[in-house]
C-alpha cells in the first residue's frame, strides 16, 4: 500500500492501481476492496484544571488556527463557544484527554476541520459515538444550514453535546442511545463520521445494515489503519479513498462507501 506522506489523499480498490488526481487537485491512490469507544469514563472524576495555564495555550492555539485555517467570522464564533462549553464542563467530567485540553484548538478543532473538508454536502449526517463533540460539533459549527446528528451512549456526554448544540445555535438532534440500536438514525445519513472509535471491522458491522451504497463514511484512525484494513478486507468489499492527516503523524481519514459482507 502506497503511502502518501505530503498529507495528500490515497483512494483504494481490491489491488493496487495508478496514482489519480482528485477534482480538488491533491493526489490519491485507488483500490477496492470487495461496536463502542474507548472514551474515557464518566465515573471517573476529573483531576483539578490549571484554568489559567489552559487560557494561555488556548488563546496561543486559536491564532494559530486563524493563521492556517480560513474560517469565517460566524463559524469562529461557533466554534469559540464549543471550546468555552468543553473547557467549562471538562472540569466536572472527562470529555476530552486533560492533557489535551489546552492544545485544544490544534489538536482537536483542527483535525476535525481537515475531515470538514473533506466531506460533500449533505442535508443530514450522523457521528458514532461522539463524546466531546469531535467532530461533530466542529462539522455542524461549519455547516449550520445542515443537521448533524449525534449518537452517544453516555447520558452525561449526550447532556454536554444537547447543551453545547444549543449555545453554538446548530442543527441536529443527540441521541442517547448504543449504535446498536441507532439504525433509524443512520438510515437517514447521508453521511456516517466517526473519530477513533472501533476498528474498522466493527465500523462496518455498526453501519452497513442500515445505509444505503451511496451513503459515504469518513473514519478518522491512527497508526493502526492499515492493519484494521487488512482485517476488515476479510469480511467486507467496500470502496475507499485514504486521506492522510495534515494535523496527526501516521493518522488517516478512510473515506468509505459501497459496504457489503462477503458470502462465504
Amino acid at each position: 500500500m502506497r503511502r502518501d506522506r505530503s498529507g495528500r489523499s490515497r483512494p483504494v480498490t481490491g489491488e493496487p492501481s495508478n496514482r489519480a488526481t482528485r477534482p480538488d487537485g491533491r493526489n490519491s491512490v485507488d483500490r477496492s476492496v470487495t461496536s463502542a469507544s474507548p472514551a474515557a469514563s464518566d465515573a471517573r472524576p476529573p483531576k483539578p484544571l490549571d484554568l489559567e495555564n489552559i487560557a494561555l495555550q488556548q488563546a496561543a492555539g486559536r491564532a494559530w488556527l486563524i493563521d492556517h485555517y480560513a474560517v469565517s467570522r460566524e463559524t469562529l464564533a461557533r466554534l469559540d463557544a464549543y471550546v468555552a462549553m468543553l473547557t467549562d464542563w471538562q472540569t466536572r467530567m472527562n470529555l476530552v484527554a486533560p492533557s489535551t485540553l489546552g492544545d485544544v484548538w490544534r489538536r482537536h478543532v483542527a483535525d476535525s476541520l481537515s475531515l470538514e473538508r473533506l466531506l460533500p454536502e449533505f442535508s443530514q449526517a450522523v457521528d458514532l459515538g461522539s463524546g466531546g463533540g469531535l467532530p461533530a460539533l466542529v462539522i455542524a459549527a461549519c455547516r449550520p444550514e445542515s443537521a448533524v446528528d449525534m449518537v452517544e451512549s453516555s447520558r452525561k456526554k449526550a447532556a454536554f453535546l444537547a447543551a453545547a448544540r444549543t449555545e453554538m445555535g446548530v442543527m441536529g438532534t443527540v441521541h442517547p442511545v448504543r449504535i446498536e440500536t441507532a439504525g433509524q438514525v443512520l438510515g437517514r445519513a447521508e453521511v456516517v463520521t466517526a473519530r477513533a472509535l472501533a476498528s474498522l471491522d466493527d465500523l462496518l458491522a455498526m453501519v452497513a445494515p442500515h445505509i444505503s451504497r451511496e451513503t459515504r463514511c469518513f473514519f478518522q484512525k491512527g497508526r493502526s489503519h492499515e492493519q484494521e484494513i487488512a482485517a476488515a478486507t476479510a469480511n467486507w468489499r467496500f470502496t475507499m479513498i485514504i486521506h492522510e492527516s495534515q494535523v496527526e503523524a501516521d493518522s488517516v481519514i478512510l473515506e468509505v462507501a459501497a459496504i457489503a459482507r462477503r458470502q462465504g
